[in-house]
């Protein structure tokens, strides 16, 4: 079944940059990975996908029903967003950060529940930030910043978990703890879509790869049918050899030294 849907989508901002004619359908329990260059527009679709903005044409569905006709409360219940740079001018600890994603499920005059304080506990754990509870969310590091973030869409407990970058500031280690995470949350019956410019991560942990070129989809599949040399040199304008993972099979790109990169 379906859980998002992209019927011949088609927007721009101003027409300044546009995407044109997208359909995908992203399945439950997909964990599907969105690659391509900068400005093919990978986080345009994103937001589509979210219902933050709206296309000029064509349709986004979720589970069948149209997001623009969607209340933005229950459309948080059932989709998790997290996107780059969130900023934010209020002195908020971290653990008031990952509380705001409670939000959706308060009514306006409810308060939390024990329900809400194990999702909040459980999202700080899952994130590894049970520590970092007291200190404020404006003096983090970046990537102490993206995982409180994530922690926030953890405890929305959402259907769909969408992220654009997550990984962005991350060191190895905690990249590698990120798609960790990514990975067993999709284990435990959570759709994720996520914007990725690490082509070898998102080959290893992606079920699916779309990959952008230039606001179209130029091919969606499995990591092995999108990660070839021929579709890397027409999306990128890279010149690479592709080998397997030795452990896990999956195809893994390495460039080419002294022969330049373009996606023109």
């Amino acid at each position: 079944m379906e859980v998002l849907t992209l019927d011949k989508v088609s927007f721009s901002y101003n027409g300044a940059f546009a995407m044109t004619d997208i359909s995908l359908g992203v399945k439950a329990g997909d964990f599907t990975g969105i690659i391509g260059p900068n400005g093919s527009g990978k986080s345009t679709l994103l937001k589509l996908m979210a219902g933050y903005l709206r296309p000029d044409s064509g349709r986004v569905l979720l589970a069948g029903q149209p997001v623009r006709k969607l209340e933005r409360r229950e459309m948080a219940r059932r989709v998790a967003v997290v996107s780059q740079g969130v900023q934010t001018g209020f002195a908020f600890t971290v653990e008031e950060m990952v509380r705001l994603g409670r939000l959706p499920h308060l009514g306006r005059w409810s308060s939390e529940g024990p329900g809400d304080a194990r999702a909040v506990e459980r999202a700080l754990a899952l994130t590894q930030l049970e520590g970092y509870r007291t200190r404020l969310f404006s003096r983090l590091s970046g990537g102490e910043a993206q995982r409180v973030l994530v922690a926030q869409a953890l405890a929305q407990e959402p259907e769909i978990l969408l992220l654009d970058e997550p990984t962005t500031y991350l060191d190895m280690a905690f990249q590698q703890e990120m798609f960790t995470l990514m990975a067993q949350l999709n284990r435990e019956g959570i759709t994720v879509v996520a914007v990725l410019h690490d082509v070898n991560m998102a080959a290893l942990y992606c079920k699916e790869l779309v990959a952008i070129k230039a606001g179209k989809i130029f091919t969606i599949g499995t990591p092995d049918q999108v990660i070839t040399r021929e579709n890397i040199l027409a999306v990128y304008g890279c010149s690479v050899e592709i080998s397997k993972h030795p452990l896990v099979g999956r195809p893994q790109v390495t460039l080419l030294p002294g022969l330049p990169c373009s996606a023109d």
